[in-house]
């Protein structure tokens, strides 16, 4: 009866250690599966703040493009200004087609710089 009392123990202290090895692989595969996860998720938001971050670029040198722009045309209208002074076309009304075609070109470009606004969106 000694014998078979060490076989049943045996077998008891086999089914626990397979019990644990198997929870053990189990619990590791599940620990696998959601590191994996996480490390895709890490990737997906560097991407997304490395996107927000070039779109944040490209806006703050679009703002400067257009302080730049802005800034060149108030020198060119004061450079205009003093060269036309003491100029006797400075007196004399502009001819109207002249007027209209420049009022058509400023339109245009206003209408060009108004679809590359980064804030505002197509329509």
């Amino acid at each position: 009866m000694k014998i078979s009392y060490l076989v049943l123990i045996a077998t008891f202290i086999a089914c626990i250690a397979g019990g644990l090895i198997w929870s053990a692989d189990h619990y590791h595969g599940k620990f696998l599966k959601e590191q994996q996860r996480a490390d895709s998720t890490e990737i997906i938001t560097a991407n997304v703040l490395r996107t927000v971050t070039i779109m944040n670029q490209i806006v703050e040198a679009n703002q400067n493009a257009k302080s730049q722009n802005a800034l060149e045309s108030q020198r060119a209208q004061a450079d205009i200004k003093v060269a036309v002074a003491d100029d006797d076309c400075a007196r004399r009304p502009v001819p109207a087609a002249a007027a209209d075609r420049l009022r058509e070109y400023a339109d245009s470009l206003r209408a060009g710089s108004a679809g590359a606004a980064a804030d505002q969106p197509d329509r």
